[in-house]
């Protein structure tokens, strides 16, 4: 178990961090591994926009189930406690999942890509197809993030990369065979891949939790009263505003390309900037991962101070690289060799490169705030933070476009890392003003 004697190292934060930090960058590299099998198919083009449009509603119909790793890591400090997340992430998975069938199964799939997306009308078939076969892609990622947030709390993070190297093998290993027989079009065959993929990584996350439910896990913690009460009542006010930071982090991204869009040099900088935003995940996720292991370790002796000086390491050093891969030649090489960007499009890449070396360093702050707010139970503020974030993320990028005399991809690196900053600096505000209320009343 975590919560045990003992005071926390660098290197104890390390090797805890290192298994979610490989998580998030297999999860990272998926999405580039399924587009380039598409993009080696019959009519790479369409199936490729087929795939990207269902990806996006599958991820917008997935949101809410997002943070359940965080409130796995957060509240399954007994077994009762973990009954109700449970049943709280069985109705999650139902009720998701009746809504990706509905959205597929009728015109609503078809309404939504010409009416709303405005998606060409040789896209929407096949985008339906796979969307058709990633049904279950909802309900496993569900039970899956809520397992693995099980084995975060319990300090069993070095199995959680077996489950995600077990999704990319199989997924992998489907796209192999969907390559070579040519069996279905490039969407639906990444749409399969992904559903099994998803599935594998839930059944070998419930096979490690066991263990831990079993033998781990008290049926009573002598603490549950003091770190949350169990109504159901608290769970929603915990979970609600932390599923609304999903959805509302999904609604902005579109609001980046409405900024390039009128922006100088429009139609290079739309085709660059998801190519940058992907190299910059690469990064970030690594940043991202260390929320749970926050939330995980802060009860831990001596957590706050040497969890604060991990994150003040993770963060410089992982921007530290960004930046230096950026002013050398691998900028060029990853762009054009990895990404296969053509010769005039790749200088585009090097200002926004540069300009998002701050992001992995604030994507680390992000996640130590975060996790302070979860941690306390304080998650509407988290909430308010992502609304702030969207705020000025639509100002800072529609207002660049029409002052900057720059590509739209420069305008959205500042506009983002402007946002972020935004969005911050209200977690640390909030945080700030948490623990002086707190000393005021003690």
């Amino acid at each position: 178990m975590l919560h045990n004697d003992g005071d926390l190292s660098q290197a104890g934060i390390f090797w805890f961090w290192v298994p979610l930090a490989a998580m998030w960058l297999l999860m990272a590299v998926e999405q580039p591994a399924m587009t380039g099998v598409i993009a080696r198919l019959d009519q790479a083009e369409v199936e490729l926009a087929a795939f990207g449009i269902m990806f996006v509603i599958a991820l917008a119909v997935e949101s809410p189930v997002i943070q359940l790793l965080a409130a796995g890591t957060a509240l399954s400090y007994d077994r009762s406690h973990y009954r109700r997340l449970l049943r709280f992430t069985h109705a999650l998975a139902l009720g998701l999942t009746a809504l990706h069938v509905l959205i597929a199964a009728t015109p609503l799939y078809a309404l939504i890509l010409e009416y709303i997306i405005g998606a060409p009308v040789e896209v929407i078939a096949p985008s339906r197809n796979a969307f058709l076969l990633a049904a279950p892609f909802t309900a496993a990622v569900a039970y899956r993030r809520l397992w693995q947030g099980v084995l975060i709390r319990y300090g069993r993070t070095n199995v959680i990369p077996i489950a995600m190297v077990l999704r990319f093998m199989t997924m992998g290993t489907v796209l192999a065979i969907g390559y070579r027989t040519r069996i279905l079009p490039g969407a639906a065959l990444a749409g399969l891949a992904l559903s099994v993929g998803v599935i594998t990584a839930a059944v070998a996350s419930w096979a490690f939790v066991r263990a831990v439910l079993r033998e781990v896990m008290p049926e009573r913690s002598e603490h549950a009263g003091q770190i949350a009460p169990g109504s159901w009542k608290h769970l929603l006010q915990f979970y609600i505003p932390l599923s609304l930071t999903s959805v509302l982090y999904l609604i902005a991204q579109p609001l980046m390309t409405v900024g390039i869009a009128r922006a100088p040099y429009p139609l290079q900088s739309l085709a660059v900037w998801p190519v940058i935003n992907a190299y910059m995940f690469l990064f970030a996720s690594m940043a991202l991962s260390f929320q749970e292991v926050t939330v995980a370790l802060l009860p831990r002796p001596g957590g706050h101070h040497e969890l604060r000086c991990f994150a003040a390491k993770l963060g410089f050093g992982l921007s530290g690289l960004f930046l230096i891969l950026a002013l050398t030649p691998a900028n060029t090489w990853w762009y054009t060799r990895v990404a296969g960007l053509t010769p005039r499009l790749a200088p585009f890449t090097q200002i926004p490169t540069m300009l998002l070396s701050l992001i992995p360093l604030l994507f680390t702050l992000k996640s130590w705030f975060r996790a302070k707010h979860i941690y306390s139970k304080t998650t509407m503020a988290i909430a308010k933070a992502v609304v702030l974030y969207g705020g000025v993320l639509f100002v800072a990028v529609l207002t660049g476009a029409q002052i900057l005399p720059v590509p739209g991809a420069v305008t959205a690196a500042i506009a983002l890392t402007i946002a972020v900053a935004v969005e911050i600096f209200y977690l640390h505000y909030n945080a700030r003003r948490q623990t002086q209320l707190k000393e005021a009343v003690s």
